[in-house]
C-alpha cells in the first residue's frame, strides 16, 4: 500500500530536463528527430491557430473567444519566452530550435498585445461595465503587472529552463477555460466551431504518448509523470464538452450588422 502511495504522492522521477535535451532531441543524428520535429512543429502551428482564430474573432464579430486572465497570462508566457529562448540558445552555443522558438514568441506576443487593446477598445463594456478607455488601460496593465512576475517566480520554483513545463499548462488552460467563458457567454458569439475543434485536436496532440514533450525528455513520459497524462485526460474531456456547450448557445445571425458573414 505505501510504494503504491509513495509511488503516485511522494515519488519525484528526476527533477527535472535540461537544456541539453532539446538539443539531443531535435538533431538531424537521433533516430526519433524526424517525429520529434513534426510533432513540435505540429504543437507550434496549432497554438498559432488558436490565436489567429481571436483575432479574426474580435475583428469580425466584437468579441474575442478567450477572457483577459487567458490574454494576460498568455502576454506573460510569451513574452517572457523571448528571451528565454534566447537565453537558452546562448548557453548552448547557438541552436537554431531556441532561435526559432525566439522569433515564433516575437509573433505570439504581438497577437497577445492586439488582442489585449481589443479588450480596452472593443471588448471593454461586456468585460468590466461602463468604465473610461484609461481605466480599462489601468486594468490590463495591472492583470499584466500580475501576471508577469508571477509566472517568472513559477518558472524558477519549477526548474523550468526551457518554458516546457509552463507551455503544457499553456495547453491545459486552452483545453479547460474557452469552453467556460463561452457558457458563461451565453452566445456563440465570438466563438467558434472551428476554433472548437482546433483545440480538441491541439489537446489531444499535448498529450499523446508520442507529444512534443515526452519526444524530448523522459521526464514527461507516461512512466516518469503519470499526473502529466491524468492532467490531460481531464484537459481533453473539457475540451470536448466545449463543442457540447457551444451546440446548445444560440445560433450566430447569418450576416452581422457590419455585413459580414459570422465566423464557423
Amino acid at each position: 500500500m505505501w510504494d503504491f502511495l509513495n509511488s503516485i504522492f511522494a515519488t519525484y522521477h528526476g527533477t527535472s530536463y535540461s537544456l541539453n535535451d532539446f538539443v539531443n532531441a531535435l538533431n538531424p543524428n537521433n533516430p526519433q528527430y524526424v517525429l520529434t520535429l513534426g510533432v513540435a512543429g505540429l504543437t507550434f502551428a496549432i497554438g498559432f491557430i488558436e490565436y489567429i482564430y481571436s483575432f479574426l474573432l474580435v475583428n469580425r464579430e466584437g468579441k474575442s473567444p478567450y477572457n483577459i486572465l487567458m490574454h494576460s497570462y498568455y502576454f506573460a508566457i510569451d513574452s517572457m519566452g523571448i528571451f528565454v529562448f534566447l537565453t537558452a540558445s546562448h548557453a548552448v552555443g547557438g541552436f537554431w530550435v531556441f532561435n526559432f522558438a525566439a522569433i515564433a514568441e516575437v509573433a505570439w506576443t504581438l497577437f497577445e498585445v492586439y488582442n489585449l487593446v481589443k479588450c480596452i477598445y472593443v471588448e471593454r463594456e461586456e468585460i468590466w461595465g461602463n468604465i473610461s478607455t484609461t481605466d480599462a488601460w489601468l486594468r490590463v496593465c495591472g492583470w499584466v503587472l500580475v501576471m508577469v512576475p508571477t509566472v517568472n517566480l513559477f518558472r524558477v520554483f519549477m526548474n523550468d529552463p526551457a518554458m516546457l513545463k509552463w507551455y503544457i499548462f499553456t495547453n491545459i488552460l486552452m483545453g479547460i477555460m474557452p469552453g467556460l467563458y463561452w457558457e458563461k457567454r451565453g452566445t456563440r458569439m465570438g466563438a467558434s466551431t472551428g476554433l472548437a475543434i482546433v483545440i480538441i485536436i491541439g489537446t489531444i496532440n499535448s498529450f499523446l504518448p508520442s507529444n512534443m514533450w515526452a519526444q524530448i525528455s523522459p521526464y514527461f513520459s507516461m512512466a516518469n509523470n503519470p499526473w502529466f497524462y491524468v492532467t490531460g485526460i481531464v484537459a481533453i474531456c473539457f475540451s470536448i464538452r466545449t463543442l457540447f456547450v457551444l451546440k446548445k448557445l444560440p445560433a450566430k445571425p447569418k450576416r452581422l450588422p457590419n455585413g459580414k458573414k459570422p465566423i464557423w
